[in-house]
């Protein structure tokens, strides 16, 4: 039998329960990062860093049009985590990555950051990427091929996903 003894432990523990109740009722959905929410084939910026792995290039990398405002919709209907690939090669990247996230949400996709060469061993329902490439293509869920023809931008994305 759990016993919690004053009116803290209490709330925190119906507070962590009821979120874990409601997260498991949303859907997963996983967006890549680099050409998704991060705008990879920027000219200027692989002007100012034509060293691709080198430090700065991916805490730098501009915003896609329009993806804070369609995440934000996103994040309310699905439990959204961000899957993404980074260079073997260049351990600062996977660290970038990371503070890239945190630099554009704050904390609130705080330990929602899968970093893999194999997605297709990450379990959800629907993964946004811009390639194929790294188990993208043989993701079990849904792979929606963001920048093509049906899913050119965010708005075609948010539409499908949300009507």
């Amino acid at each position: 039998m759990l016993y919690l003894y004053n009116v803290g432990e209490r709330v925190t523990y119906l507070f962590s329960l009821f979120k874990f109740i409601t997260m498991k009722n949303k859907q997963i959905l996983h967006i890549d990062m680099d050409g998704v929410v991060a705008d990879f084939k920027n000219t200027e910026h692989n002007v100012n860093y034509p060293n691709h792995r080198g430090p700065g290039f991916f805490k730098n990398l501009p915003e896609i049009e329009g993806m804070k405002k369609a995440i934000a919709k996103l994040n309310e209907v699905y439990d959204v985590f961000f899957l993404t690939t980074a260079p073997w090669s260049s351990p600062i990247a996977w660290m970038e990555k990371r503070e890239w996230i945190e630099d554009k949400f704050g904390d609130q996709f705080n330990k929602k950051l899968i970093m893999t060469h194999r997605k297709d061993l990450v379990y959800g329902d629907y993964l946004i990427d811009d390639r194929t490439a790294n188990g993208a293509g043989e993701f079990k869920g849904e792979h929606i091929h963001f920048g093509t023809e049906k899913y050119q931008n965010w708005e075609n994305v948010v539409d499908y996903l949300l009507n």
